[in-house]
């Protein structure tokens, strides 16, 4: 249970960091290369959470981390194109697995706010990665107020900004993958935080009556 805890509170920092505090640092090589370190800890940490009965391997984050420090050294998008799919995938499988640990979980402690957290921002995080992977792919699938969104750091302000339904409209979805995309961690969003919600307070009235 210690280790377990210790997990997920180095996944929230490095989760806030990525999130938050990463983007606030000028443009260049040196923010890349940060977001690239820190995401490769995401994803060893992320796996630490779950490792235990999850029937994951330490090898599908070990290659992820190899893909994503390959692909950026070398400059291979195809190579980080296809770590940003496996790493959505990766991603979705923590969710589910954090979620249903969660709904097995006899009491509401600290840790179970804490793994909540953190599975808002990988999902999150998840979202911006796709958001990523569109625009890259298509470089008219994102309308921004002061041309193309071109930087991580927005993408991830784009993927928040959608999934809390806030809706500036300074960047907007223009083609139609976008869209879907956007509707999507829109309902999904808003979906997981009444869900868990309700079942974060329903565990806690229960231990309340017992």
């Amino acid at each position: 249970m210690a280790r377990r805890a210790w997990y997920n509170i180095i996944l929230f920092v490095l989760s806030v960091l990525y999130v938050f505090l990463v983007g606030l640092l000028g443009e260049g090589g040196t923010k890349v290369l940060i977001y690239q370190l820190v995401i490769s800890l995401i994803y060893i940490f992320s796996f630490m959470t779950i490792r235990e009965g999850s029937g994951f391997t330490f090898t599908i984050p070990a290659l992820m981390v190899v893909l994503t420090w390959v692909g950026y050294l070398f400059h291979v998008p195809l190579l980080a194109r296809l770590t940003g799919v496996v790493a959505t995938l990766f991603f979705f499988g923590v969710i589910v697995l954090l979620v249903m640990r969660i709904a097995r979980s006899a009491k509401v402690q600290l840790l179970e706010f804490v793994e909540s957290v953190n599975i808002y921002l990988l999902l999150g995080i998840a979202a911006s990665i796709l958001f990523k992977l569109v625009g890259e792919l298509d470089s008219a699938a994102f309308h921004h107020a002061a041309g193309n969104v071109d930087d991580l750091s927005g993408y991830i302000y784009f993927a928040f900004v959608t999934m809390t339904t806030l809706g500036y409209g300074d960047i907007s979805p223009a083609s139609q993958a976008a869209r879907s995309l956007a509707i999507f961690f829109s309902v999904a969003g808003q979906l997981y935080l009444t869900m868990i919600i309700a079942m974060l307070v329903g565990k806690y009235l229960g231990e309340k009556k017992e």
